[in-house]
């Protein structure tokens, strides 16, 4: 169960105090962490349906109770079943006064929650509603971090998109309105870590040629300033040409690569280039990357990571 905030409990968003009648009473800042529903949204529900919170704190301030918070995830799973929404307000303050169902397993309330936020997020979406999704992604970063946030919520989010842009029921301009909400906050937990402690040798992110996917990069850039490992991200489409000299120039430790198509995943020349530190280790992230052949007849060490913790890992270990 989250835990008050102060800042939360100052702006009225909080978790606030117990009722003899009420018992728990939430904020609405704190039912959208708990729901997965951006807070835009539930103030909406409130004024069109009268969904919102029915209590008062001793200071005045509006709370949700637990049949009302039940209320609103009610509203938000049919939603999520395609029941048109004032539809849904009526299905769900009909069902207030019902008992509650019993509590699922732990795992399967998880992955509920999981989805009931995947759902919100592409809700967001398909509006071109950038500023609350941007929201939904900071606060899931928030609560889980880089790695689980990107793995649980982030990962299967943007799987969906993509599927339902394959099928034609988003449009181009919705798939880069994703990912670029979600590098927004990535980029912000690398400004925000901080002082970054002192590394053997630098590590360097870089798309393959022609491959004009970045957001992988943010991701491990973010993974990595979690535990205070800075990292020089070269970008989408880098060339070889290009990578190759940044080597020439930063001597890095570790140099991850990521391509996603068959089409962008040779490995690079720069493998083989003569005069490279012999301890230079090549990451090759994402699907495209075909067979590597005998990394013994490189001047670098070539290895495949398959995951974005696993990548996280590996470089913590190599700059250690």
């Amino acid at each position: 169960m989250p835990t008050a905030d102060p800042a939360d409990a100052r702006d009225g968003d909080g978790l606030g105090s117990a009722t003899e009648s009420a018992g728990i009473l939430w904020g609405v800042g704190a039912v959208s962490r708990r729901l997965g529903v951006a807070t835009a949204t539930l103030r909406t529900w409130d004024r069109r349906y009268g969904l919102g919170p029915s209590e008062r704190t001793s200071g005045g301030h509006r709370r949700y109770s637990e049949r009302d918070v039940a209320t609103v995830a009610r509203m938000n799973q049919f939603i999520a079943e395609g029941v048109p929404s004032a539809q849904a307000a009526r299905v769900a303050r009909a069902g207030q006064v019902a008992p509650e169902p019993d509590r699922p397993a732990p795992a399967e309330a998880a992955g509920r929650a999981v989805q009931l936020t995947v759902n919100a997020m592409m809700r967001a979406t398909q509006d071109l509603d950038a500023a609350t999704l941007t929201a939904m992604v900071g606060q899931v970063l928030d609560h889980r971090g880089v790695l689980d946030g990107w793995t649980t919520v982030m990962a299967p989010f943007l799987v969906t998109v993509g599927q339902q842009w394959e099928i034609g029921q988003l449009g181009i301009a919705t798939e880069h309105l994703a990912s670029e909400c979600i590098s927004t906050e990535l980029r912000q937990r690398v400004r925000q870590t901080g002082e970054h402690r002192p590394v053997n040798a630098p590590v360097v992110l870089a798309s393959a040629a022609d491959d004009q996917h970045a957001l992988p990069l943010a991701a491990v850039a973010a993974g990595l300033a979690e535990r205070h490992i800075s990292a020089r991200m070269l970008g989408a489409r880098t060339p070889v040409s290009a990578l190759t000299d940044a080597v020439d120039r930063i001597c890095p430790r570790v140099v991850f690569i990521w391509s996603s198509l068959t089409a962008t995943g040779l490995v690079p020349s720069l493998a083989g280039v003569e005069g490279l530190d012999p301890k230079l280790v090549l990451l090759l992230g994402g699907p495209g990357w075909q067979p590597t052949g005998d990394p013994t007849e490189s001047a670098a060490s070539v290895e495949r990571v398959a995951s974005l913790d696993g990548t996280v890992n590996r470089i913590a270990e190599l700059v250690a």
